[in-house]
């Protein structure tokens, strides 16, 4: 389960940007997921409610932003989306090409924000 190795990274995220910003308290953190990031959003919320258990930071909450995936066709440029990897092979909506699209959206794991004191 990766999931665990994520959210161990994004506490170690937080802890260093509270100690950088002086803070003590860590109540909120926002990460943003992307629909083909191959990260499962109810598993890492378990695993950082199972690392902040008994710690300092048991009052944290984790809050995910999930982003849909989003392709650009490669030969019309026309933009689509879609529902998880499969999606990935799907002929485009406007021309129906089913090769080379581009992946605009979708891939993201990224830290958004931090509210600590």
């Amino acid at each position: 389960m990766h999931e665990m190795s994520i959210a161990q990274s994004l506490l170690q995220m937080a802890e260093d940007e509270m100690t950088r910003s002086g803070c003590t308290r860590l109540e909120k953190i926002w990460v943003t997921l992307g629909a083909i990031c191959g990260v499962e959003p109810e598993s890492l919320k378990v695993c950082f409610d199972i690392l902040v258990r008994d710690t300092a930071y048991a009052e944290a909450k984790l809050h995910i932003i999930k982003l849909p995936l989003r392709l650009r066709c490669s030969s019309c440029g026309n933009i689509f989306g879609g529902e998880g990897q499969d999606a990935l092979w799907m002929p485009c909506p406007a021309c129906g090409e089913q090769l080379g699209h581009v992946v605009e959206q979708g891939r993201e794991l990224l830290l958004n924000r931090l509210e600590a004191r």
